[in-house]
């Protein structure tokens, strides 16, 4: 994609009179994101090769459904795409405040929990979206995605201490992901893709990796990201979500998430972010106390009374 911005933005006649752009550098996504200025408010522009044009549409619309149903985040605005130029694009509302993992620093211990409370309930509504049309059985794809992995684990030059104990857990429990709902899945839910404005919850942003499946799924992030950073969100997600206690069954598919996702996060960071390998190590360390090498379906840090 070789273009100026500029000559870019000069062809939207949405971003007619806009004052300043600025590229976003954070992200693993091969998108383009600038943020644009018109009058007092920003927005975000997402630029894609335009070999992505299907799948971009397909997530504007799902933006639509969003807006349409009351859930917490970016509004869509304009998609398009420039032939010539081999790129789309989309127009999304930028939302305004500070990813929670930055903000939480300001956060009292009972705000993080309220704000989790918030940000349960929405993923709550997130999950009330079903596929329109028939989609392949979850726990078909979730036992391929989970057999590349753990082969792809056990042909590389690191190996966990008494992985066989997570291999044996996962093997003996996976059948209950057997005949598990299809329901629309953010994917990444997680505290740098929660916006914070001034300690309240003000959206969740990145759809661009969704997915339809098992909705218990979406909560494999509290073990592997949100609860190092704090345990009273990551309590009030879940209280939030089901609004009483959560059932054993629940429990039962939150570790074996926890455990499939284990395998993933190594592969995965290994290809594409090697320099953080020994962070993710520690949260895995971390994930692994907290069940007791599976021991214990649920976390040592889940709290009930908080």
């Amino acid at each position: 994609m070789n273009y100026s911005i500029e000559s870019i933005i000069d062809r939207i006649p949405f971003f007619t009179d806009y004052s300043s752009v600025e590229k976003i550098k954070k992200g693993y996504s091969p998108d383009r994101k600038y943020i644009v200025k018109k009058g007092l408010t920003n927005y975000l522009l997402r630029i894609s090769d335009i070999k992505y044009f299907e799948e971009r549409k397909k997530e504007f619309h799902l933006l639509q459904e969003l807006e349409a149903k009351n859930i917490q985040s970016q509004r869509p605005f304009l998609f398009g795409k420039f032939i010539n130029d081999n790129i789309c694009f989309m127009v999304i509302e930028y939302i305004e405040g500070t990813p929670a993992i930055d903000a939480f620093k300001k956060c009292s211990n009972s705000i993080q929990h309220q704000i989790g409370i918030a940000a349960g309930k929405e993923l709550y509504k997130i999950h009330q979206i079903k596929p329109q049309s028939r989609f392949s059985k979850w726990d078909d794809r979730q036992r391929k995605k989970y057999k590349y992995y753990l082969r792809e684990y056990q042909k590389g030059n690191f190996s966990l201490n008494q992985d066989s104990k997570i291999i044996n857990y996962i093997d003996a429990n996976i059948k209950l992901i057997t005949d598990r709902p299809n329901a629309l899945l953010h994917d990444d839910f997680h505290l740098e893709h929660i916006i914070l404005s001034n300690c309240k919850y003000n959206g969740i942003i990145d759809f661009n990796g969704y997915d339809f499946g098992d909705p218990f799924h979406d909560f494999y992030n509290l073990s592997l990201f949100s609860r190092r950073i704090s345990v009273p969100f990551s309590i009030g997600q879940i209280k939030g979500y089901f609004l009483r206690e959560p059932s054993e069954y629940f429990w039962s598919l939150f570790s074996l998430y926890a455990a499939m996702n284990i395998f993933s996060t190594i592969v995965w960071t290994v290809k594409n972010d090697p320099d953080s390998f020994d962070d993710a190590l520690e949260r895995i360390d971390l994930i692994l106390e907290d069940h007791d090498y599976f021991n214990s379906i649920k976390p040592r840090w889940y709290n009930s009374n908080l």
